[in-house]
């Protein structure tokens, strides 16, 4: 829709202050989708195949006439043929492995394309790999549902949520495409499990329905708060700025920190205002429902993209983490980090540092293959450790006992130790985000180089102090503690 495209620029130019078209082009998919949303809900849930068949048809709209993205269908609908063929007939135990490398390879492709056509024109834009991103979470975890309902498998280290979501059997075709073809959450997610879906197609009830709206439109107001954000300070904060030798000439540390943590915000208001539409038009079709309670309330599953407070007041780096790309997290939890963290013979934990690491570098493959990508990923990983690493040793120090009854100082403590930790979570969370939006190794080296490598220095710190020098036996001697290892119960029970 040239027309459209043509409309949107001047939009954009004239009140959105030049924000790229086809950013604004994403959002106005997303806000159709709304309008589809409240068609599709009232399609009975006994015409299964026309919902399957409405959700498909809305996707090619979408993505085809209004976002203009035909090879990123293309790319999907051979992917999505290719995959079911391999989920049907490969038989076995390899079946789901084979279908990540496969997808994950197709997409890396893909990637490589966009780089190619960024570094010819100089122009970073958003295509098809978004959408595609969010397709191979979507058939890998089928992938994986469908191997941990095979009857014949044995799985005695399962989580809960894979036991959950575990398919018995391969979806028809139609319910297939339906659900990876899903158009409210296409472009940006949130991705989900087929189980779910099942859920929002099965949803036949006028009290559960009544409620769609109001939760819905929550979604989208919040995400026009932060685009308000975004398009009032994009232009003011950046973190290319912060490339620039002379953005330091009269700025000190903790100015450039200010900065820093500021421009984080502001960045991730693009992604907030995207997410937090997407969720609604998800809620809006009916994803989410989960049945009743014992007393005949509906339920509803936290069908998310992000949890903004979770993100912006966590008081530790594994809160934010956690809170932040929320279906990501979860696909790369259940289905990539759990099953490569137990060995296969006899389910024993292998080291969750290894584990975490390689969960990272999964999570910095499927964003593609910019360096900064994995600049940002492989320090989040040493820091999520070496986080985790202070709060088992500085735990003791500042926790409440179960009973409450805790001094004032102790009360005091507790207050500076959550404040500092929400502070040094937020600037490290940020410092490690700066490459991940530089792209290029030697402007996002040269914007570390610039801060003095704060951040990477002190987790190397942390890792002498305590895995060399011993700094967890002084403070536990010092706060009275047996002599064992942080992890295992000693003494009072503490509360958090």
């Amino acid at each position: 829709m040239q027309l459209l495209n043509s409309a949107l620029a001047r939009l954009s130019e004239d009140y959105l202050g030049g924000i790229s078209v086809d950013r604004v082009v994403t959002v106005v998919g997303v806000l159709l989708s709304y309008v589809l949303a409240h068609a599709f809900q009232r399609i009975p849930a006994r015409m299964a195949a026309a919902k399957h068949i409405f959700s498909i048809v809305s996707t090619i709209f979408l993505f085809g006439p209004v976002q203009e993205q035909y090879t990123g269908l293309i790319h999907m609908a051979v992917g999505s043929a290719a995959i079911y063929g391999l989920i049907r007939w490969i038989k076995s135990a390899y079946m789901p492995y084979i279908v990540f490398l496969a997808a994950m390879l197709h997409m890396s492709y893909s990637h490589i394309q966009r780089q190619i056509h960024e570094r010819s024109t100089g122009a970073v834009v958003m295509d098809y790999t978004g959408a595609q991103m969010v397709f191979v979470i979507k058939v890998t975890s089928l992938a994986f549902c469908v191997y941990d309902g095979r009857p014949n498998v044995v799985h005695p280290h399962m989580s809960a949520y894979q036991r959950k979501n575990a398919i018995s059997r391969v979806p028809g075709v139609l319910e297939y495409l339906g659900y990876v073809f899903f158009f409210a959450g296409f472009s940006v997610g949130p991705a989900f499990e087929l189980a779910t879906y099942r859920k929002m197609i099965a949803l036949d009830d006028t009290r559960a329905r009544r409620q769609l709206p109001r939760r819905a439109y929550r979604k989208l107001l919040e995400g026009a708060f932060w685009m308000v954000i975004y398009v009032a300070y994009s232009n003011v904060y950046t973190y290319q700025a912060m490339t620039k030798p002379q953005f330091y000439a009269h700025r000190s540390l903790l100015s450039s920190a200010l900065y820093m943590c500021t421009t984080g915000l502001v960045v991730r208001s693009a992604y907030y205002t995207a997410w937090k539409m997407g969720e609604g038009a998800c809620i809006l079709a009916g994803l989410g429902f989960d049945g009743y309670d014992a007393h005949g309330a509906v339920q509803w599953m936290d069908i998310a993209n992000v949890h903004v407070r979770g993100v912006e007041l966590g008081s530790s780096l594994r809160q934010l983490i956690d809170s932040w790309n929320v279906g990501t997290n979860t696909w790369l939890r259940h289905h990539v980090y759990l099953r490569i963290s137990r060995t296969p013979a006899d389910g024993a934990r292998a080291s969750s540092t290894r584990a975490t690491v390689l969960t990272f570098l999964v999570s910095a493959w499927w964003h593609g293959f910019y360096p900064g990508y994995y600049l940002t990923f492989v320090l989040i990983a040493l820091a999520a450790n070496a986080a985790r690493i202070l709060r088992r040793n500085l735990h003791a120090i500042a926790a409440l006992p179960a009973d409450n009854h805790a001094s004032a100082l102790r009360r005091c403590v507790k207050c500076v130790y959550d404040v500092a930790g929400w502070i040094l979570s937020k600037y490290t969370l940020d410092f490690a985000a700066a490459p991940f939006m530089v792209l290029s190794l030697q402007p996002s080296m040269q914007l570390w180089r610039d801060n003095y490598f704060v951040v990477p220095l002190a987790v190397l710190g942390i890792f002498i102090a305590f895995n060399v020098l011993g700094a967890g036996r002084f403070i536990r001697s010092l706060v009275g503690q047996p002599q064992s290892a942080p992890g295992k119960k000693t003494g009072k029970r503490l509360k958090k």
